[in-house]
């Protein structure tokens, strides 16, 4: 075929062109209002997009959503590369690294230090990520616990769990006390947790704080169910908590339960392997699984240094940081 697309910035007038190519390609239903919510309402600001355009019709797509981190102790904006594609008819056109180049390129002028992505293991995309200047930042493993019925449960006073509706101000200086607990991190403040988990279209999230004896906050986790037509799963997919054994016990307990009453027999999270939570995980029985991602980096300007960012153990990952859950 003959190349007559071109690169451009995505534009408000392309919304509606937009959702119906993401329901060409996905082959989901996507709703003004959760493409509202993922592409304009993020309060690290809105998508960075371009698409591949031939005679007004989007043939390709290079999106990214902005994400404040902090880098070594200090706030830069980072972002999460999702819903790159190609059209089928416009494959082996060089589209997708071309697309790449300029994308990333453009993020760089735009102060996007970094960019993260979460390529399909088996895909075909790997291959083109590596051509643009990606870096695989190998294996990031999934942890599972299974056979909750013979899970024994202790009795740990001192801190209580709640259930909440909204992530208040309180949030935002947990997150900068929390900011040294890995070198990159996710600014994992009030107004991105309200966006992420409580303002998402079509998913629930169970949220819950942990306090001390006199109220004060001390920690945060996040569950969501997995339901499939064999079974169902019980994920933790975020949290931030403090180096206490008594509060990592407490969590593990209220999720086990969590997951016995609504009769879920597994339970997984993703990890950084140099916590203490992790060590406390393993020793309580969470083994890793055959399934895994291979997280991607690239590096957009000399705002930071690839040197620094090619360790997958210098990432607070987890399930959170993934678009998919």
């Amino acid at each position: 075929m003959e190349k007559k697309w071109k690169i451009r910035d995505f534009l408000e007038s392309d919304n509606e062109n937009l959702i119906e190519w993401r329901k060409q390609i996905d082959k989901r239903v996507i709703t003004p209002d959760f493409f509202k919510w993922q592409y304009h309402d993020n309060p690290f600001g809105p998508v960075d997009t371009w698409v591949a355009d031939d005679g007004k019709k989007i043939v390709g797509q290079y999106t990214l959503q902005r994400q404040e981190y902090f880098y070594y102790g200090k706030k830069i904006i980072g972002s999460l590369a999702f819903d790159l594609a190609t059209h089928p008819d416009y494959r082996y056109q060089g589209m997708f690294t071309k697309l790449g180049f300029h994308s990333l390129e453009e993020a760089g002028k735009r102060n996007i230090a970094f960019t993260l992505g979460y390529p399909w293991v088996k895909g075909i995309a790997i291959p083109g990520h590596k051509k643009v200047g990606w870096t695989l930042l190998g294996q990031l493993k999934i942890y599972e616990l299974k056979n909750l019925k013979t899970y024994e449960f202790k009795q740990i006073d001192g801190f209580t769990i709640k259930e909440i509706n909204h992530f208040d101000k309180r949030y935002d200086l947990f997150a900068l006390n929390h900011k040294n607990d890995a070198n990159i991190m996710l600014n994992r403040n009030d107004a991105y947790l309200n966006w992420r988990y409580l303002h998402k279209i079509g998913y629930k999230y169970y949220c819950f704080e942990i306090v001390d004896s006199t109220n004060i906050l001390v920690g945060f986790f996040i569950l969501k169910i997995y339901e499939d037509d064999q079974s169902k799963t019980l994920h933790i997919i975020d949290f931030i908590l403090p180096k206490n054994k008594d509060i990592y016990q407490k969590i593990l307990d209220y999720t086990v339960r969590f997951a016995m009453e609504q009769h879920i027999n597994i339970i997984t999270l993703i990890i950084n392997e140099k916590l203490e939570f992790f060590n406390f995980l393993k020793s309580n029985g969470f083994e890793s699984q055959e399934r895994h991602f291979i997280p991607i980096i690239h590096v957009n300007n000399d705002t930071v240094e690839i040197k620094k960012l090619c360790n997958i153990n210098d990432y607070y990952f987890t399930m959170g940081d993934n678009d998919i859950f």
